[in-house]
């Protein structure tokens, strides 16, 4: 072998040498703290941000000692500062561990955050290469979020992924609510319009909620529930959206994807109930003389899954007179809806930006004065509903009453 030959070499097994010595930024997992939930409340009276940190537990998942010793699956942690990457810093002094956000699920705002305003708050997770653009964001609706972190949930051992796959499913199967995450917010500040966020609710003993104790109770003394929609104005919270409005919002916003409607019938109210499977919303919007007209078109399809008194679903006319009931009932919340929305002079249904995609010349003319021109906007609705089945049954076991 030449001399030169034995450098290049050499040369090659140094190189692979160097790729082959190991990642320079490694962590070993026994010294990071899995936070699996961020709360953010505004210090009252200060400018500064209270930041929690919702912890998984170790010694209470592993299989050794520590799962005899009763912990509870999560540590609560918090720190304050002026930003929030200073509280994120300072909560060094009481963490063990240092923080891990990768497997973050959930961040939760405080109401009173909430209503001074959250366009601000973001920055962090746009900037961080730790933090998640898809955790999703919750609202405490009438408390602070480091309380609703604190809450003990049963069946899922931690409870942010417990209150994550809550929001999934109710807004899955009862459409009041949907999915919202970091980068949702983020886009819906830079947006035309405004936005909402779902909020969550404590319901009874927050301290008692605080206790493993409370998971020994077939009923827990204190447990959390999605409650309303958030509805936001410049930044800052200014309305809760609830039960018809905020089914009337997730229309709008073509959003729902299952929804039960009890509609009434001949003799009762609300005693038929029929699941709503599938939805489709359109809209276009037109400026008539200076002012948007909302052209709203939704298609629903569903099963009558119950009836509280006598109805023959075997007669088409009794079929279309409960269709008409269901398209009667969605224009009514739509409409509940948008003039919610419209009394705040707040576009939470991205009516500004769907403008702005469909008809820029339009949209500039309206842009500046956008809330006020929205506000007097005319509503033209038109809904199709169609019942697709009635179920195992065509008339119900109950006699005609007499």
């Amino acid at each position: 072998m030449s001399i030169k030959g034995g450098i290049q070499r050499l040369v090659a097994i140094a190189l692979c040498v160097t790729m082959l010595s190991g990642c320079w930024n490694s962590r070993e997992l026994n010294d990071l703290a899995i936070v699996s939930g961020i709360g953010i409340d505004l210090v009252p009276d200060t400018n500064e941000y209270q930041v929690t940190f919702q912890l998984v537990n170790p010694s209470s998942t592993a299989t050794s000692f520590g799962a005899s010793t009763g912990q509870p699956s999560i540590v609560v942690v918090s720190a304050t500062n002026r930003t929030l990457f200073g509280a994120l810093r300072r909560a060094s002094k009481r963490a063990t561990r240092q923080l891990f956000f990768a497997h973050t699920q959930l961040v939760i705002l405080g109401e009173s955050l909430a209503r001074s305003g959250v366009n601000d708050v973001f920055d962090i997770f746009e900037r961080s290469h730790e933090l998640r653009l898809n955790s999703a964001v919750l609202i405490a609706h009438g408390s602070d979020a480091a309380s609703v972190l604190k809450i003990l949930t049963p069946v899922e051992s931690l409870p942010s992924m417990g209150l994550v796959k809550k929001t999934q499913n109710t807004s899955r199967v009862w459409g009041e609510n949907r999915t919202i995450n970091v980068l949702d917010i983020i886009e819906g500040v830079t947006g035309e319009g405004d936005l909402t966020i779902n909020g969550v609710e404590i319901q009874g003993k927050v301290e008692e909620g605080m206790k493993k104790s409370n998971l020994e109770q077939s009923e827990t003394q204190a447990r959390i529930v999605m409650n309303g929609l958030g509805a936001f104005k410049d930044g800052k919270l200014v309305y809760w959206m609830e039960d018809s409005e905020a089914r009337g919002t997730q229309w709008l916003l073509d959003q729902i994807e299952e929804t039960v409607i009890n509609i009434d019938s001949a003799d009762k109210k609300e005693s038929i109930a029929v699941n709503i499977f599938y939805s489709k919303t359109k809209v276009k919007i037109d400026v008539v003389d200076g002012l948007p007209v909302f052209h709203v078109n939704i298609r629903e399809e569903g099963i009558v899954n119950e009836t509280d008194s006598f109805v023959d679903l075997s007669k088409r006319e009794e079929i279309m007179k409960l269709e008409t009931e269901l398209q009667k009932q969605t224009e009514k919340e739509v409409k509940q809806a948008l003039q919610a929305g419209q009394q705040m002079k707040s576009d939470i249904f991205n009516l500004g930006n769907e403008l702005k995609r469909t008809n820029p010349q339009g949209w500039a003319a309206l842009d500046k004065n956008w809330g006020e021109v929205f506000a007097k906007g005319r509503l033209d609705i038109h809904v199709k509903a169609y019942i697709r089945s009635t179920g195992m049954s065509l008339k119900p076991y109950m006699p005609l009453s007499e």
